[in-house]
């Protein structure tokens, strides 16, 4: 009988170590899936910025080759693209 007291204790204790391991591990879940979030909000932002001077520079390009008035009016469309 005595052997079945201390059976029971041991399984509370690996059931609230199980507990806390779990509940530590939903944590860093959550942690992890809003710096996921945050990195992929990044990653538009940086990709909008790519496009967008992307688009300026094939503006610029199609002008190159025209009167010097165009291309000082591509030069002065260009612009810094931040993200």
């Amino acid at each position: 009988m005595e052997n079945n007291h201390w059976v029971f204790v041991v399984l509370v204790f690996l059931a609230i170590w199980f507990w806390r391991d779990h509940h530590n591990l939903k944590n860093l879940l959550a942690e992890s899936q809003d710096e996921l979030s945050s990195c992929e909000d990044e990653s538009l932002s940086y990709q909008d910025a790519l496009d967008q001077a992307n688009s300026n520079i094939e503006d610029a390009q199609s002008y190159a080759w025209s009167s010097y008035e165009d291309m000082g009016y591509a030069l002065d469309n260009l612009e810094i693209v931040n993200p």
